[in-house]
């Protein structure tokens, strides 16, 4: 009877744990969200996938969007500190510009997350690509394609880090391959980036004509948009190919189309950039670890995936898992 005694005990203390674990694992909290400019797949793919973590979890997530303007973006953040949030995450931001915001969250003690945004002091992390990966793989692909002679022309945006080291790859493998000339550069315009990669990329075709080779687009909008023009002057893959990032719905659609120009991409897994998000503010805010020991490194790296015509995914699928999947 004793032993039966023991037995009710155990699994009394046992129910009691799991009960416990479960409650500390449901804990609500509030998070603020804040995307620089929501016109970009990139961000709203970012949020929504955060949503989509998060709300099931009972978690409470206040978005904005900052139409491109650091101004707005500092606006959501100090919001977000009035209204008390436990943690703030700021997507593909301009964090220079908004040292003042990020000041008043830290002297309010709500830490404040970045993905694919940089690091600035006052910032616990940043959730990102290696964009040097990035750029090295379109550089590499576009050298390959070309058998390393050629022209080019570029469309970036130095104004963010990441598109910023894509571009400084690219620099390294024209200096490895000086057969490979840099025809022209153009830097966009965030708050019109689309239409003024077009514009760009007319004025590329005006100038220069049939001595172009292949296109360096900073992303897959800006790859997509150059894209458009030369179809709309008539050219083919076969003449002239455009090289992209992010792995876009839109821009795997261009690629297995043999007619398109856009003949390459480099995925970027945004879904993961919120997955990661939500697993570093859930071991933190919710289980209660110490920011040091969840954070190794500031720069938490996701994994990235170049995209051809060889591996190009279904419609509606990507290169790699959800992770709701």
């Amino acid at each position: 009877m004793g032993g039966f005694k023991k037995v009710l005990t155990i699994l009394f203390v046992f129910a009691l744990l799991l009960s416990l674990v479960v409650m500390v694992s449901a804990k609500e909290i509030t998070v603020g969200l804040v995307v620089q400019n929501a016109s970009a797949l990139s961000q709203v793919r970012t949020m929504d996938a955060f949503k989509k973590l998060a709300e099931p979890k009972g978690w409470q997530v206040l978005t904005g969007d900052g139409k491109g303007s650091p101004e707005k973006v500092a606006s959501f953040i100090e919001t977000f500190v009035e209204r008390k949030v436990d943690a703030i995450v700021v997507a593909m931001a301009e964090l220079p510009a908004l040292e003042g915001a990020i000041k008043m969250a830290n002297e309010a003690g709500v830490p404040i997350y970045a993905i694919d945004s940089g690091l600035v002091p006052g910032v616990a992390c940043n959730i990102t690509s290696n964009n040097f990966i990035i750029g090295a793989e379109m550089g590499a692909f576009l050298a390959d394609k070309l058998g390393y002679k050629g022209n080019i022309v570029a469309i970036g945006m130095k104004e963010h880090h990441g598109t910023r080291q894509r571009r400084e790859t690219l620099n390294a493998v024209l200096e490895e391959y000086p057969n490979i000339k840099l025809l022209a550069d153009y830097n966009v315009r965030y708050t019109n980036f689309y239409e003024d990669a077009q514009k760009a990329m007319e004025d590329f075709v005006t100038r220069f004509g049939d001595q172009i080779n292949a296109v360096w687009c900073a992303w897959d909008d800006l790859a997509v948009a150059a894209t458009k023009v030369l179809q709309n002057f008539g050219y083919s893959r076969e003449k002239i190919f455009v090289v992209g990032a992010d792995g876009h719905p839109h821009a795997y659609a261009e690629i297995r189309n043999p007619d398109s120009p856009l003949i390459a991409t480099v995925a970027q897994e945004f879904e993961w950039f919120a997955a990661k998000a939500v697993e570093i503010i859930e071991q933190i805010h919710v289980l209660g670890k110490s920011p040091e020991e969840v954070l190794i490194t500031k720069n938490v790296y996701v994994p990235v995936t170049l995209v051809t015509p060889a591996n190009v995914p279904e419609e509606d699928k990507q290169p790699y898992r959800m992770p709701w999947e």
